[in-house]
């Protein structure tokens, strides 16, 4: 499996008490093609800087997920049918930053 990162935007009628149920069907979702949610980060609501489908703001969530590569076609089509899902764009999660090897000094050998 893959280790992926998704920016969704949730509809701007989201109330703050319903953010939990729309990270969690996004996560069943994810469930439901054989992944894994990792890891669900909270950005708040944001203006656009348009007005998109009537739409002038979203609340905005980073979710991380491990799923195959071939099934993240099949979960971006399930997010499309939820009302609750506004956008969402998914990338391959950046790969941790290298450890540096060397005392420390900072003196080049």
């Amino acid at each position: 499996m893959n280790k992926y990162e998704a920016m969704v935007i949730f509809r701007e009628s989201l109330k703050d008490t319903e953010w939990d149920g729309a990270v969690e069907a996004v996560r069943a979702e994810i469930e439901k093609l054989d992944g894994k949610l990792t890891s669900s980060t909270r950005l708040g609501k944001r203006e656009f800087a348009r007005p998109m489908q009537k739409q002038t703001s979203g609340h905005y969530g980073l979710v991380a997920f491990q799923l195959a590569g071939d099934k993240v076609s099949a979960l971006l089509a399930r997010l499309k049918l939820n009302d609750q899902v506004f956008r969402v764009q998914v990338v391959a999660a950046p790969a941790a930053a290298a450890q540096k090897k060397g005392t420390g000094d900072g003196v080049a050998e």
